[in-house]
């Protein structure tokens, strides 16, 4: 993965977070925080702002998602970085 694509879908995760969080303004500091941070630590990333993102990312980026890598995703807390880790992976996956 190259270091332009990456920052590139985190930039785009950034605006869909926000987008799909029930309450916007409450995911507001996802546009600004490290890529690497907890996006427990930032806003309430509740279950269902996940499925909302998951939706998202499979809306947006055209690939399937897989119970098992939103849960690799999350098991060292969900971040920018973990989330477009999981889009890349899953574009490689036939």
């Amino acid at each position: 993965m190259s270091a332009t694509e990456h920052s590139a879908i985190v930039e785009r995760l950034r605006a869909l977070i926000v987008a799909s969080a029930p309450e916007p303004e409450s995911a507001s500091a996802v546009m600004h925080c490290s890529p690497d941070a907890p996006l427990d630590a930032i806003m309430p990333f509740s279950s269902v702002i996940v499925l909302g993102t998951v939706v998202a990312i499979e809306a947006e980026f055209g690939v399937r998602v897989a119970a098992e890598a939103v849960h690799e995703a999350a098991i060292s807390g969900t971040s920018l970085s973990s989330l477009a880790r999981l889009i890349l992976q899953a574009r490689s996956c036939p």
